[in-house]
């Protein structure tokens, strides 16, 4: 039987290692001669003893007295630690990999690190089973051996990552107090030179934020910029790349209002000239982004933004990211080509039938609002077609801005003041925007989705992997849903892992034995969940709604009231500015302060951007104000 470990309270492997005290409360003798391994293990029951509902399960269980129990087990521990005092580091190498957390926690709570001088500290850790960054996490440790651990560190400019994760991840690492800012630039600049570089903690040096407690130079970012360059040249190189393009045509003799055509990452799309000729009517031409173009799903969620479930396997290793870059997945930034391209061809299909983009936007604000929904005073000044790229770009993002505040202050106050919005100078937040209805999106927040959402959906789950069938599928859910299986199809620890389901009701045994699921409609919305992030609440039937209603007050999910979903906050900001992701392309700011390009193709491109972000403000808005209206159709 394994040792017992202590990974926290509400970990999942919490019952397997209660399962296995209760069984070395009933086999073990206490006082049998212990080695480190011992120590080690009773020092884990005791983090399970000090919980009281741990406590009460293996009394339970085992009928002893705990108190008497854990008595014994810090008498032993005390006896060995006294033992071993001045050779206590020693017995490093007689544990596993797994234990060294255990190890360095016990030499700082007894205090056996004071006994160790700093020549002999020096040489232990130029040991190659003892890791650097473990030690950091022990502020003791390396205020005490200050000196023998900044050597360490300056020594192996494979270290720089542990700086790094230490500002970037704010993983809680302690590093020496005398290890300068100039060390660690040093240490970060030599990194970036050496043949071991990751392609990831170049892109996190390119992209470093301001804000982070280190301040890395501009040069050193070029030069991770320029070194990052070669080697994307190396590892996509030789046809590893996988090539992806697509094909927009707008045919006159098609009766369908679209076709698509997939050949591996080639995306062919016919469009029916007709049928945008026949249908010319705004209503319909804003409807073609939704329903045609699919800028959003059936429940009115943005379809572009970047999703953690879209990550291929390939890519989470080389391109993981910090959370201040915009995550972007080949999946995402193949989406936005896509929509990129649709959205350049229909602009320029309609501006050949007489009809601009623009005009859209300046009906659906200043005559549907009012003609539908009685809505008045909404201001908005598109640019003219006479314009330059430049001059449009300019003239259409303070647009955004005031648009939103328009939005919020119809939410606020029922009206749009005019003079109200203009003595404020303040730019509004893309978090800030409001909605005018409650419980809007929903999220998850609890430990119980994670460990549901992860054992049901994970393709890391690993109890879904049955090598003797012929079919492979990729999740836990997609197996159950598609085989008829019993307990006895899967191995013990996959059943130990899929205990937690039965427990928590999502799966149970037919009457046949078959295993199933117990409610169809709770996979359904942690599926949703899972693969979207979030659920838009007032799209759903509703006994989905009851059944959110009910996670809600059980705070298993949360909800907020905000025009746009978080992705959606996310994937504007990403476009927008750099206040929340350093790689964003900072659109706003760049024609506001002057900072753009000097290119005329540059600012075609991202006056057709800035529209697309336009569209997707306008859907959005309409969206809300026909969940209130209890109406769905432009």
């Amino acid at each position: 039987m394994s040792r017992i470990r202590f990974y926290s309270e509400y970990d999942m492997a919490c019952g397997w290692e209660l399962e296995k005290i209760v069984e070395k409360v009933n086999n073990d003798v206490i006082d049998a001669e212990w080695r480190i391994t011992d120590l080690i293990e009773y020092y884990n029951v005791l983090k399970y003893v000090n919980i009281q509902r741990f406590s009460e399960y293996i009394v339970q269980e085992t009928n002893i007295n705990i108190k008497t129990y854990e008595k014994e087990i810090k008498k032993r521990i005390g006896k060995f630690v006294g033992c071993h005092k001045d050779d206590f580091i020693d017995l490093f190498d007689e544990i596993g990999f797994n234990a060294t957390d255990d190890f360095f926690e016990i030499l700082v709570s007894y205090n056996l690190y004071q006994r160790i001088n700093d020549k002999y500290f020096r040489k232990f850790i130029e040991k190659d089973n003892v890791h650097i960054y473990t030690i950091l996490k022990f502020k003791k440790l390396t205020n005490h051996f200050d000196a023998a651990i900044k050597g360490a560190l300056l020594s192996d400019s494979r270290n720089a990552e542990i700086i790094l994760s230490k500002y970037i991840k704010e993983v809680d690492l302690t590093l020496p107090p005398s290890l300068t800012e100039i060390d660690k630039l040093t240490l970060i600049n030599e990194y970036i030179k050496s043949p071991l570089v990751n392609l990831n903690v170049l892109l996190e040096i390119i992209n470093f934020p301001t804000n982070k407690g280190l301040s890395v130079t501009d040069k050193i970012k070029l030069h991770a910029k320029r070194r990052a360059k070669k080697e994307e040249e190396k590892i996509f190189s030789k046809g590893t790349v996988l090539e992806s393009g697509v094909k927009i045509a707008y045919s006159k003799d098609q009766d369908e209002s679209i076709l698509v055509n997939t050949e591996g990452r080639t995306v062919d799309i016919k469009i029916s000239q007709n049928w945008v000729r026949e249908n010319l009517d705004y209503p319909t031409l804003w409807n073609n982004f939704i329903y045609l173009f699919g800028f959003v799903d059936s429940t009115m969620r943005l379809a572009l933004d970047s999703k953690k479930s879209e990550t291929g396997t390939l890519e989470s290793v080389f391109r993981q990211q910090a959370a201040y870059l915009y995550y972007k997945t080949n999946v995402f930034n193949f989406k936005e080509m896509l929509a990129d391209a649709k959205m350049y061809s229909y602009v320029n299909v309609l501006k050949d039938l007489g009809v601009r983009l623009e005009e859209m936007i300046n009906w659906f604000f200043v005559d549907y609002l009012k003609e539908e929904f009685e809505i008045f005073d909404f201001i908005v000044k598109m640019p003219s077609s006479e314009t330059s790229y430049f001059e449009k770009c300019r003239t259409i993002l303070p647009e955004i801005d005031r648009i939103l505040k328009q939005f919020n202050a119809l939410i606020e106050d029922g009206i749009i003041d005019q003079e109200l919005i203009q003595i404020s100078s303040s730019s509004l937040k893309i978090k800030d925007v409001k909605s005018f209805n409650k419980n809007k999106y929903v999220y998850p927040t609890s430990n119980w989705y994670k460990s549901a959402s992860f054992l049901l959906f994970s393709d890391q789950s690993s109890i879904f992997y049955l090598p003797d069938r012929k079919e492979q599928y990729s999740n836990f859910f997609t197996l159950i849903k598609n085989e008829n299986l019993t307990k006895s199809d899967f191995e013990v620890y996959q059943l130990e892992r899929m205990q937690w389901l039965f427990d928590n009701s999502f799966i149970c045994e037919s009457d046949i034995g078959h295993i199933e699921f117990v409610d169809q409609d709770i996979i359904y919305v942690l599926k949703e969940l899972y693969y979207n992030e979030v659920i838009s609440y007032w799209h759903y039937p509703q006994n989905i709604k009851i059944l959110i209603d009910k996670l809600s007050a059980r705070n298993y999910v949360s909800t907020e009231n905000k025009l746009f979903s978080r992705n959606e906050q996310d994937y504007l900001d990403y476009y927008l500015n750099k206040s929340k992701f350093t790689n964003g392309h900072d659109i706003r700011n760049k024609y506001l302060h002057g900072t753009n390009t000097n290119e005329e193709k540059q600012y075609e491109m991202d006056y057709y951007l800035i529209l697309k972000l336009f569209v997707i403000i306008v859907i959005k808005i309409n969206d809300d104000i026909c969940i209130k209206e209890n109406t769905c159709q432009l």
